[in-house]
């Protein structure tokens, strides 16, 4: 129901994308992850094809959302990066939902996305290593999942 009301915004023609706010959007949890997934790949002024094809590719697996449920998340995921002033607001809805096992899962996936192109930016690692403070991700779990 919540896909359909937020399809026939993007499908009506007076509709644009600040009109998917992120109170229409339930499942916010998605949305903190996909907004940290699409920081890390704009981290180095390069937001390869690669990089959005591993995001949808772990949106799909983890969230298992089809392929229109993907166009929205993405759509509004962007729009609301583009707006993010801290990654805080983001990350504290992950620390809410998830307990530690969980938030590691986030630091591989955005280690995926950040390997997506075979290379690892400087301000890709610090992204994510900034991303990995904010979830209290010990050193030694963030070190492991770049490894992975």
């Amino acid at each position: 129901m919540l896909f359909k009301k937020l399809l026939d915004k993007i499908s009506n023609k007076s509709s644009n994308a600040a009109e998917l706010d992120f109170e229409c959007f339930e499942n916010e949890l998605n949305l903190a992850i996909s907004i940290l997934m699409i920081e890390v790949s704009r981290s180095d002024d390069e937001f390869s094809s690669q990089e959005r094809d591993k995001i949808i590719s772990l949106l799909k697996q983890q969230f298992n959302l089809d392929q229109n449920q993907i166009k929205v998340l993405m759509r509004l995921a962007e729009e609301k990066n583009n707006e993010m002033i801290s990654l805080y607001e983001w990350t504290s809805i992950i620390n809410e939902h998830y307990e530690y096992p969980d938030r590691i899962k986030v630091i591989k996936s955005l280690w995926a996305v950040a390997h997506a192109d075979n290379t690892i930016d400087k301000y890709e690692d610090y992204t994510i290593r900034k991303i990995a403070d904010l979830l209290y991700v010990r050193h030694e779990d963030f070190i492991i999942a770049k490894h992975q």
